[in-house]
């Protein structure tokens, strides 16, 4: 009866080693069909975390001020600043309209929630289509701005401008530097 407890223990020390063996194996293998990670973009090498499919918004007062998406985002050491890949930005007016915008690349300052943005900019509303290349979002005066040239384009006028400031509450304009325009269908003036 001892002989067959040794051989019964010996049995199952055996297999519980051999299972052991085969999962080690198995994993061993899966690992190899991954294949080699993926190489971290020269961009993120400093980044100290980088996000894909970022979504964002800001608040004022319990009423939301602009709702951003992008494709990436990369948080700077620090945690200070986020840099932007092909930002999507919605900013909401008093009148609960909305002024779309988008970009190749842009940046947002987390403390001051301020942003600017880069390559081939378009901002859009109901009425009016305005490009650059780039734009500047100031938040607590909650104000568009850009230094170089800017155009914008709509069913009743075309108006271009070295810079422009525009005041998101207000709903004004102003444009500076060359200021052209063309004036087109039925304006009463």
């Amino acid at each position: 009866m001892a002989d067959r407890k040794r051989i019964l223990k010996w049995a199952l020390t055996v297999a519980t080693l051999a299972g052991l063996a085969g999962l080690v194996i198995v994993f061993l293998q899966f690992r190899n069909r991954q294949g080699p990670p993926l190489p971290i973009p020269k961009s993120a090498g400093k980044a100290l975390m980088t996000l894909a499919q970022v979504h964002q918004y800001a608040t004022k007062e319990g009423k939301l001020q602009w709702e951003l998406d992008a494709e990436s985002a990369q948080l700077q050491p620090g945690g200070q600043q986020m840099i932007l890949k092909a930002p999507k930005v919605d900013f909401i007016m008093g009148d609960g309209s909305i002024i779309h915008l988008t970009a190749q690349n842009g940046t947002l300052d987390t403390q001051s929630n301020d942003m600017s943005v880069s390559g081939n900019v378009m901002l859009r509303n109901s009425r009016y289509t305005l490009k650059t290349e780039t734009l500047v979002y100031r938040h607590t005066a909650r104000t568009l701005s850009s230094a170089v040239p800017v155009d914008i384009t709509s069913g009743r006028f075309d108006l271009r401008a070295n810079s422009m400031l525009y005041k998101i509450d207000e709903n004004l304009a102003q444009f500076d530097g060359q200021v052209e325009g063309w004036l087109y269908d039925d304006l009463a003036l």
